[in-house]
C-alpha cells in the first residue's frame, strides 16, 4: 500500500488538529474539572467578630461552615469586656472558602502591667502624650504654687505618689500635680485672734497655710474657746504652705487627752 506524499498542507492540518484537541482539553480542565473540584466561586463572607463575646463565636462561625482557633497571645483593651474578640484574621468582610480557619485574639481578663513613666518636670501636654503611649490615662489635674510653669510636680494614683518604674495596671488613670508658675507667695500673716477653732482652721486653709499645733490653755483675756495667740504673729511676712500654731482659751478636749495617753 502506497503512502501519501508528505506535504506542508497535510502537516499543518495535523498540527491544527493536535492544537485544537489540546485547547479543548485545557478549557475542560480549567473551566469544568478544576472549578468542580475546588468549589470555584463558592466563597463565604467572614463575619466581623471584633467586640463579640467569645461565647457567641461558635454559633457565628460553625453555622457558616468556618473553623476558628484562639491565638495564645492575648491583648487588652479597656473599652471591651474580658474575653471579647480583640482582633481576627482574616478580617470581617473577607471572602474565604468553606472550612477556612479564622484566628481569634481575645481581650485579657486582667489588664497587663506597665512601668510608670517619669513625668516629673515634664509639661502637661507632653505628660499626656507619654501616658497615652504607655497605655495609661490622664486623671485629675491639680495646680499648686510652684515656680515651674505648667510642669508636673507629682504623679499619683488615688492620692498616692507613684514612682517612675513602678508596675501599674495598663489603663490606670494617673493624676498630675502641676506647678502654676507663681511660686511661693509671700504675704502678711492673717489675723486668727478671737475666732473659734473651726473658723480659724477654715481661714488657715483658705490662705494656703497649714494648721500645725493647737495649744489649749485657759486665758481670761478672750471669751472661752477662742484663739488668743498665734504664731507667726499677725502681720509677719509668711509664705504659702507655712505652718500656723494657735492658742485657744479652753481645756484640752477629752478625746485628745485619751489619744495622748494611748500613744504613751
Amino acid at each position: 500500500m502506497s503512502q501519501k506524499p508528505f506535504t506542508i498542507f497535510s502537516f499543518l492540518k495535523s498540527l491544527g488538529i493536535i492544537v485544537g484537541i489540546g485547547a479543548v482539553l485545557l478549557v475542560f480542565f480549567f473551566y469544568i474539572y478544576l472549578p468542580s473540584t475546588t468549589n470555584h466561586n463558592e466563597t463565604l463572607t467572614v463575619p466581623d467578630l471584633v467586640g463579640t463575646s467569645f461565647s457567641q463565636v461558635d454559633d457565628l462561625l460553625t453555622n457558616r461552615n468556618l473553623r476558628y482557633e484562639v491565638v495564645v497571645d492575648s491583648g487588652y483593651s479597656d473599652s471591651m469586656e474580658p474575653e471579647a474578640i480583640l482582633s481576627q484574621n482574616p478580617k470581617g468582610g473577607a471572602k474565604v472558602k468553606e472550612g477556612r480557619k479564622i484566628y481569634l485574639t481575645l481581650n485579657a481578663n486582667v489588664p497587663p502591667k506597665v512601668r510608670m513613666p517619669n513625668l516629673i518636670n515634664t509639661d502637661k501636654l507632653n505628660a499626656e502624650d507619654i501616658l497615652k503611649s504607655n497605655g495609661l490615662k490622664l486623671g485629675e489635674i491639680t495646680y499648686v504654687p510652684d515656680r515651674r510653669v505648667n510642669a508636673v510636680i507629682a504623679q499619683q494614683i488615688e492620692e498616692e505618689d507613684i514612682q517612675p518604674g513602678e508596675m501599674i495596671f495598663k489603663g490606670s488613670s494617673v493624676d498630675l500635680v502641676i506647678g502654676d508658675g507663681e511660686g511661693l507667695k509671700t504675704f502678711p500673716a492673717p489675723d486668727f485672734l478671737g475666732k473659734n477653732l473651726e473658723e480659724a482652721n477654715f481661714q488657715i486653709e483658705a490662705s494656703g497655710l497649714k494648721l500645725d499645733e493647737v495649744q489649749y490653755i485657759l486665758n481670761d483675756t478672750v471669751p472661752p474657746n477662742r484663739v488668743y495667740k498665734q504664731r507667726p504673729p499677725v502681720g509677719v511676712m509668711i509664705q504659702t504652705g507655712d505652718l500656723i500654731q494657735i492658742w485657744i482659751n479652753s481645756t484640752k478636749p477629752e478625746e485628745e487627752e485619751e489619744e495622748e495617753e494611748g500613744n504613751q
